[in-house]
């Protein structure tokens, strides 16, 4: 019995809208509250394969062109050169895990950036919208935190937060992604409610004030200063906001504001380029251990706390070109359509991530975890966006 050509075309067509219009978009939401929810990091992982990765091969598996689309943007194909020079880097590697699995690392990020591509590539509009629904959750996570936060002891201790979150720094990562993205939406007046992002806004301002972070109010600084440029002089006022708020926490406790001064982080940087300048151009390999002694501590770090470092660390002058290659050219894109508010929001991501990184998150590459929301969530959601860009000027 032969099947038909016109029924596989249509039995092809039917999973790829459920592929790209479905189960992709839940799984981008997932991926973006389930540490708020979800019991461990583990199952947290899992759920990505399951609602992200899988989906996403399967979908340029059953239309094969999208890939040639995918790895002609600018952003994924330096991604793609910094994995392979990653993977070349395997050869020299010092890590103790296996190389197969370092090796599928930059798999699982490829398989979000053709996730956000697939999204986007059928409708932007479905990739934003996942984006504001998860940003809406997030507003009622933070809030929930607090209450169960304020339940315990909160003077005593830094909020470290529901699901699979692991300690205040990360979880102030995720939190200060949220808060970006209803900034920038307040900046750009992208909003019918007006009221909308500060109303979602202050839990996820008293949430990251509660993990006790100082890092995501500096990136939210930096962030604001560079919307001064994308949206104008209303910037200043989530500037003065971010300074009263850090002023009267300070204030409230300053042993956890002021007493940790720099938390070594000079000397921790520079002990990093000292060992980095053994193996300046090549790297150490990545997945590398390291030790930093800093003899203020008394004991020894094995993380930089800085995601240029680690890079510059692991992959070496060429890996760290690589890297400000990929942010380059998204900065590029997002710079060349600054006049589409969707541009303007997703720079306002990379921006805040960035500055995140440049004091925490050395983990830049790994599974699915609290880095991804400042490092490859919004380089996804640039890409994506644009490919989706150069999919309508084509069609005209």
């Amino acid at each position: 019995m032969q099947i038909s050509p016109s029924l596989t075309n249509s039995a092809r067509a039917a999973l790829d809208h459920f592929i790209t219009q479905r189960w992709l978009v839940l799984g981008y939401v997932v991926l973006l509250t389930g540490l708020f929810w979800v019991p461990s990091g583990s199952l947290y992982t899992k759920l990505y394969y399951a609602l992200m990765a899988f989906p996403a091969l399967l979908g340029l598996v059953i239309a094969p062109r999208r890939l040639a689309m995918v790895v002609r943007e600018p952003v994924i194909l330096a991604f793609i050169a910094l994995a392979i020079w990653l993977l070349i880097g395997l050869f020299w590697t010092q890590s103790d895990n296996s190389l197969f699995k370092l090796a599928k690392r930059p798999l699982y990020v490829f398989l979000l950036f053709a996730a956000c591509a697939l999204i986007a590539g059928k409708d932007e509009r479905l990739l934003l919208g996942a984006l504001r629904i998860a940003a809406i959750l997030a507003g009622a996570a933070a809030l929930a935190n607090l209450l169960i936060h304020l339940s315990s002891n909160p003077l005593a201790s830094r909020m470290i937060g529901t699901g699979a979150l692991r300690n205040p720094i990360l979880t102030s990562h995720v939190f200060g992604f949220f808060l970006t993205y209803w900034l920038a939406s307040w900046l750009l007046r992208d909003e019918r409610q007006t009221w909308l992002p500060p109303l979602l806004g202050l839990p996820l301002v008293a949430a990251i004030l509660a993990t006790g972070s100082r890092t995501p109010l500096l990136a939210l600084t930096l962030t604001c200063c560079w919307m001064l440029f994308m949206a104008g002089k209303r910037a200043l006022y989530p500037l003065a906001v971010i300074t009263l708020a850090a002023g009267t926490l300070a204030a409230l406790q300053p042993e956890i504001w002021l007493e940790r001064g720099t938390s070594l982080r000079p000397q921790l940087w520079n002990e990093a380029l000292r060992l980095a300048s053994e193996q300046l151009w090549l790297g150490q390999g990545y997945g590398s251990s390291f030790v930093f002694n800093t003899t203020q501590l008394g004991y020894t770090l094995s993380d930089p706390h800085n995601v240029e470092l680690a890079v510059l660390l692991e992959l070496g002058l060429i890996g760290l070109i690589l890297w400000l290659l990929m942010y380059g050219l998204a900065f590029l894109r997002c710079l060349q359509l600054r006049h589409e508010r969707q541009f303007q929001l997703t720079s306002a991501l990379i921006v805040y991530g960035l500055c995140a990184g440049l004091s925490e998150g050395s983990s830049f590459l790994s599974r699915p975890n609290e880095n991804w929301f400042i490092v490859w969530i919004p380089l996804a959601l640039t890409a994506a966006l644009s490919l989706a860009q150069r999919q309508r000027i084509i069609t005209r």
